[in-house]
């Protein structure tokens, strides 16, 4: 390439990058506006609970400090009743990844995290995530010598795809814990893998070093990236960047070496986190849980592909499942096809091997993820997410493209010897410049792949309301009461009312636990052992006669119909 087409190489890309980027923020706010209605509240419903979670982790952390709390995630939160990090009941199933943002952004604007800032948070992975699928394609194609014209119309497949499927829609606003919170890094990465590929630049150093940040926050987020890494370094190895020679064994190791050294300490950490707190035994019965070998996970597996099924036509539709299969098809005939080529012919197309390799890095982590942690597969549907960035990429993208170049490669050209010269002529003829001259057959297939993904969204996307349960205003409401009127120092009590430990989207607003109580004398099972000053506070809404005339000599707090006595 001369310097002359590079730079309008260069000049192209930034132009499609730019539209790209502009595309995607047109359609995201058309999403972002038809969700408003479900944002800144937690519902009771679909998995919620997660949403929950992780605010009661993240104000955890913003009250009392990560380094304080040994950057544990905590069920219960600061309060006279549980004087030290054990009974305040670490969850110690996933690292602290999906948090941290929440937590710095909360320091950065001095404000606690709450459901909107959750919320939003959440938004900007779901813009960023349909962002990098459509630059990720559009670089792919460029690496493999498709046209600029056909890349650029390619790349925006995925970014429909992903912003108006009605799953992403749903997870990507209002439910964000590990599931969630590792597609952008996912994404991410593997976009930077792509880069990465054919640029060797003077910021390649710097791209591998964001790389590995990223790789340390999936690694803190999701046991997904276990798969991904291991994917990208069988990758690596098989393209010869990552192996063991026997001439040069030490520059190997430390290749090698440098490649683990990130997955090694995020380990280590999770294994000095866990033994700390004297947890290894309960760890390592939910991993036996959701991996399906104790006797109780594996009850689960029974109706497997039933529930599988399920959960991949609520969120993605029946034609996302089928479309899922035929990614998976073409997968594997592409494998056979890289192996036969490269033991039979030894003339492996670089485009058809390329493509393999991203569809392999884009889908294999998350089907072997699916499929060991099947326990946990089949009982949240929300285990599928991560199958929204295959579906979003292959089945639309580059399964027709590795079609049409193992046809028109294999069949047309070497066996049938027919050359492809009119396109050539007709080109010509209009006079298009080199760089811009578009693959018309490829043209072809973008529009047929274009009407296929517009009846699917057209029969998918208007059934998003569908995901999303109401709201319940009452969450806050009491739960800034709760907070408002009692302190670290009060035990509070109520006869017709509790705030347990999970679910925990009531205490994630409140912070503060809620025993119910029959009767006063219950009270004493509570405070029982406890050292220091503390106040008891009985919390009715509003009182019934009976409990207003037990009450009626103990000092009253009226915050609007909630009613707070305290009782020492």
């Amino acid at each position: 390439m001369t310097v002359k087409d590079w730079k309008k190489e260069q000049i192209l890309v930034i132009i499609s990058v730019f539209l790209l980027f502009s595309i995607n923020l047109l359609v995201f706010q058309y999403t972002v506006d038809i969700r408003e209605p479900w944002h800144g509240e937690l519902s009771s419903g679909h998995h919620q609970w997660l949403s929950g979670s992780t605010l009661k982790f993240a104000k955890n952390w913003y009250r009392d400090g990560p380094l304080n709390l040994g950057f544990t995630l905590l069920e219960n939160p600061s309060s006279i009743e549980f004087p030290d990090i054990l009974s305040r009941q670490p969850y110690v199933n996933y690292l602290p990844g999906c948090i941290i943002p929440l937590y710095v952004i909360g320091e950065l604007t001095a404000t606690e995290p709450n459901a909107a800032l959750l919320m939003d948070y959440n938004l900007l992975n779901h813009f960023l995530i349909a962002f990098f699928l459509s630059i990720l394609i559009f670089i792919f194609l460029r690496q493999i010598k498709i046209d600029p014209v056909n890349s650029f119309l390619f790349a925006t497949v995925p970014l429909f795809l992903e912003l108006l499927l009605p799953g992403p829609l749903y997870w990507h606003q209002n439910v964000f814990f590990a599931d969630q919170a590792v597609i952008l890094p996912f994404v991410a990465y593997i976009l930077l893998e792509v880069i990465q590929d054919s640029y060797k630049g003077r910021y390649s150093r710097f791209l591998g070093v964001t790389q590995n940040f990223i790789l340390l926050y999936g690694f803190l987020t999701d046991w997904l990236f276990v798969f991904i890494i291991l994917t990208v370094y069988i990758k690596r190895i098989l393209e010869g960047k990552l192996c063991f020679s026997r001439e040069n064994f030490a520059h190997s190791l430390k290749d090698n070496l440098k490649f683990w050294i990130v997955p090694s300490i995020v380990l280590a950490f999770f294994v000095i986190q866990v033994y700390s707190w004297g947890l290894t035994g309960t760890v390592l019965s939910k991993v036996l849980f959701r991996v399906g070998i104790s006797s109780d996970g594996s009850v689960t597996v029974t109706n497997g592909l039933i529930s599988f099924y399920q959960y991949v036509t609520s969120g993605y539709g029946e034609i996302g499942f089928y479309a899922l299969c035929f990614s998976l098809i073409t997968l594997v005939v592409l494998l056979l096809y890289v192996l036969r080529e490269r033991f039979i012919a030894q003339n492996t197309d670089f485009r058809i091997k390329k493509i393999a390799a991203l569809m392999v890095m884009l889908f294999l982590p998350c089907i072997l993820q699916l499929i060991l942690f099947k326990n946990h597969t089949l009982l949240h549907d929300f285990s599928v997410l991560k199958l929204s960035v295959p579906l979003t990429t292959i089945p639309f993208v580059l399964a027709p493209i590795s079609w049409y170049l193992l046809v028109k490669t294999h069949i047309i050209e070497n066996h049938l010897k027919i050359p492809l010269t009119f396109k050539g002529r007709l080109l010509e003829k209009m006079k298009v410049n080199k760089l811009l001259k578009p693959d018309l057959t490829l043209l072809v297939i973008f529009l047929v792949v274009t009407a296929s993904a517009s009846f699917y969204l057209a029969n998918e996307h208007p059934h998003y309301p569908e995901l999303f349960p109401s709201g319940n205003p009452d969450y806050e409401v009491l739960g800034t009461s709760i907070q408002k009127n009692t302190q670290y120092s009060d035990l509070v009590f109520s006869p017709n009312f509790e705030i347990p430990i999970n679910p925990p989207q009531q205490l994630s607003y409140s912070m503060k636990r809620v025993y119910k109580i029959r009767s006063l004398d219950e009270i004493g099972s509570y405070t029982q052992g406890l050292s220091g000053y503390h106040v008891v506070i009985m919390f009715i809404g509003p009182p019934s006669p009976q409990w207003a005339e037990i009450l009626a000599n103990y000092p009253l707090i009226q915050d609007g119909n909630y009613y707070y006595y305290q009782l020492n």
